[in-house]
């Protein structure tokens, strides 16, 4: 699968209230699958290093950035 499919199906599955963007509770259960052991208290830190216009939110590009910086 490549990185693209990934992110937009991450998205789809973590956007739970289907707005556009993972807000704050949205974005703890996908860190919280991503990390698993690692953690919820990453959360905050992640979630504002990778919300780069401040929006509370993480849209999908943000997070197609955070998946290349993360995971990759």
């Amino acid at each position: 699968m490549e990185l693209n499919q990934w992110v937009d199906e991450l998205f789809e599955v973590f956007d739970e209230d289907k707005d556009g963007v993972i807000n704050r509770s949205e974005f703890v259960e996908l860190i919280d699958c991503l990390l698993q052991d690692k953690g919820i208290r990453m959360c905050e830190t992640i979630f504002n290093r990778f919300d780069k216009n401040h929006d509370n939110s993480i849209s999908k590009d943000e997070l197609r950035e955070m998946v290349i910086d993360l995971a990759l």
